[in-house]
């Protein structure tokens, strides 16, 4: 969670200092792009990491890359040489990091919980990283007033060490779940053939692909929404991030209550249409307290769909492909983000930030209706 807390810090002051460099929602779109691109193209290979190799070492690398990329950019804003093409390419490298970081981090889970524990345990881990959305925007909205951007990105490189001691700390066996004599041709895209082969799961990964495209793009354009829209400063603008962050906490906290009960497929649908009209509702905001109950609101059923698809692909996936369905399930709402963003920075800057949150949700909404009333594949995960 301290890590956590340091990279909503960091998103709090580069979404402003983007803004401030380029004054661009475009650019904005963009960053998010680069950094989720190699998810788009990797994540079966993310996913097969985070199955063959040992997720110790993993962790460890791949937090250090992160930290590495968090002082280089600090140096760069206190010395004066940031530019966006620095951003930007720490931002890919970044991305190439998390390719195979995010599998192997849900996937131990697995390794530390009982299976009977699974639907409880996967929504607290989520509640970490959502309770950071609530704390590290407030404190980087702080910061970023008081001493830029560059202590941000400072307090987001210290931040790393709290994960890879944790990591070092835990006594569970965290090594390869596969057998290793199978080959990466083999092996590689077993997680894609096994969520094909199922119905619900098909269903859950088209639904959180939907999310991806056309709702999820908010998170990037929160600075916009601040400054274009409502006129708000630094203070403003960490208090709208904060707002998601504490919807997005009660969403998993009640999923987390919701874990032994038999809904694994109703909870993602039902949240998938809630978040779609929420996102209509955003599309109509004028003041910040509106916009941060609708916030909170979007942040609640959001985490809802990606957390509840979460649970339901490693409930009923094999132990030993677990790494590779989260990849699946990553490249639906990580990797096809890129595309979103890009996309509706684009569309923001030709038909205005309102009207876009108004097409991504009608569009969620209807998808999520549409399974809702149809999708029995998905009503029937018990």
């Amino acid at each position: 969670m301290f890590s956590f807390i340091g990279s909503w810090v960091q998103m709090t002051g580069q979404q402003w200092l983007v803004l401030e460099i380029t004054n661009s929602k475009q650019a904005l779109g963009l960053v998010t792009f680069l950094g989720s691109l190699p998810l788009f193209f990797f994540s079966p290979l993310g996913g097969w990491f985070a199955d063959r190799c040992n997720k110790r070492v993993v962790l460890v690398v791949c937090s250090s890359i992160f930290a590495l990329s968090a002082f280089i950019l600090s140096a760069a804003v206190f010395t004066g040489q940031v530019t966006f093409n620095l951003i930007a390419a720490l931002a890919f490298v970044n991305g190439i990091a998390a390719v195979i970081e995010i599998p192997t981090r849900q996937a131990m889970i697995s390794n530390i919980v009982a299976e009977e524990d699974i639907g409880n345990a996967i929504p607290l881990n989520a509640a970490t990283f959502n309770l950071a959305r609530v704390i590290g925007p407030a404190i980087g909205g702080v910061l970023l007033a008081n001493f830029g951007a560059g202590m941000c990105y400072l307090v987001n490189g210290i931040s790393f060490a709290a994960i890879i001691l944790a990591v070092l700390a835990i006594h569970a066996d965290l090594s390869s779940n596969s057998d290793r004599s199978a080959s990466l041709r083999e092996t590689l895209f077993e997680g894609i053939y096994h969520v094909a082969r199922s119905p619900a799961m098909r269903t859950l990964v088209m639904m959180m692909a939907t999310t991806a495209l056309f709702g999820i793009f908010y998170i990037s354009f929160i600075s916009a929404l601040a400054t274009n829209v409502l006129n708000l400063n630094p203070k403003g603008y960490s208090m709208l991030l904060t707002s998601t962050g504490i919807g997005a906490i009660v969403g998993v906290l009640t999923l987390a209550s919701l874990g032994k009960r038999p809904w694994k497929g109703l909870i993602p649908n039902i949240s998938m249409v809630a978040l779609g009209a929420s996102l209509i509702l955003l599309a109509f905001v004028q003041t910040q307290w509106q916009a941060m109950i609708v916030l909170a609101m979007v942040g609640a059923f959001g985490i809802g769909q990606m957390v509840g698809t979460n649970t339901a692909l490693q409930y009923f996936a094999p132990p030993e492909l677990r790494g590779r369905i989260v990849a699946v399930h990553m490249w639906s709402l990580a990797g096809l983000n890129p595309l979103s963003a890009l996309m509706f920075g684009w569309i923001s800057e030709r038909i205005g930030l309102p009207k876009s949150f108004l097409m991504g949700g009608v569009i969620v909404l209807l998808v999520g209706l549409v399974v809702l009333l149809f999708g029995r594949s998905v009503r029937g995960l018990r």
